[in-house]
């Protein structure tokens, strides 16, 4: 399927020699999304977020000091962008009929304009985490850091295009992220250890372990299979985009690039190294609210039986 949302001719034209030397032949295509999706969350990390949980939390916001703030905002971006991102790609995963992933060639090499967009939601949204999480490192660290860039790497370099069709379903272990968030939100709630919490807390770990661990796991092993298959393919792959009655269709002759295929390959690693590690640390915060919450119920009935 084409993109709904063609790009104004004069901001190709302007870019194209860019991602042409970059070899990003199809970024082109959809800067003006990236740039839009870029913008409009950090409108809402920086404007909608304050001022609606002002109005909402009233005092308890304002009396938060500013790091708490700034994880509060961000994290309302995360789960924003959680819910679009993962709700588009399963829409191109069901209904983009234009998608063939019948061979290593189809699911390496192929691009939908529907796809594209989907790709600019997440690549929008890692640029914007990128830069949030420079401007305050002393607050997030190296390893938020590390995520943001390793992510963003990623979706912007699916517009070579490369593995476009797993980037769709990668996007799929965000499904995980809106009880992650939820969890948090809890906790800055005062609402730690409670019953919502708790069961908000085992849908999170099952939603994790299953998206981002047992999900994440499979397309990891399956799509180094393909990766590993373009390199050693003999003959270069020459194919034909058909992107749009207004844009000349694209012709590419591919040929995988080792430093190309080397850095998917690295940045996967990372993420899933960074999921299992993030994956422990969320057990152990689980389990620590649950026995916190045990306990209180355990005093509360000792007292009662004293009185």
């Amino acid at each position: 399927m084409r993109d709904p949302f063609p790009v104004p001719p004069w901001l190709s034209a302007a870019v194209q020699p860019l991602t042409k030397a970059l070899h990003l032949n199809t970024l082109h295509l959809h800067i003006h999304e990236v740039i839009l999706i870029y913008l409009f969350y950090t409108l809402i990390n920086s404007t909608v977020s304050p001022a609606v949980s002002s109005r909402l939390l009233g005092a308890k916001y304002d009396a938060w000091p500013r790091r708490t703030q700034l994880g509060w905002n961000m994290h309302v971006t995360a789960f924003l962008n959680s819910l679009v991102l993962s709700g588009a790609a399963l829409y191109v995963i069901f209904f983009d009929l234009d998608r063939a992933h019948e061979t290593w060639e189809d699911r390496i090499w192929g691009y939908t304009g529907l796809g594209g967009l989907v790709q600019a939601v997440g690549a929008g949204y890692f640029v914007w985490d990128v830069q949030v999480c420079v401007a305050n490192f002393n607050v997030l660290g190296v390893v938020d850091l590390l995520h943001a860039l390793v992510a963003a790497g990623i979706s912007v370099m699916g517009y070579y295009p490369f593995g476009l069709y797993y980037g769709m379903h990668y996007a799929l272990i965000e499904l995980s992220t809106p009880f992650a968030n939820i969890h948090w939100f809890l906790n800055k709630l005062g609402q730690a250890g409670s019953r919502v919490q708790v069961i908000n807390g085992m849908l999170l770990i099952t939603t994790f372990f299953t998206c981002r661990l047992v999900w994440g796991s499979y397309l990891t092993f399956v799509f180094f299979r393909d990766v590993w298959t373009a390199l050693h393919a003999e003959q270069s792959h020459q194919t034909t985009y058909v992107l749009d009655a207004k844009v000349q269709s694209l012709d590419l002759e591919h040929r995988a690039p080792w430093w190309l295929a080397c850095l998917f390959m690295v940045t996967n690693s990372v993420v899933m190294g960074l999921s299992t590690f993030w994956f422990v640390k969320m057990v152990d915060t689980v389990r620590r609210h649950s026995s916190g919450e045990r306990e209180g119920v355990k005093t509360v009935k000792v007292k009662v039986k004293a009185l």
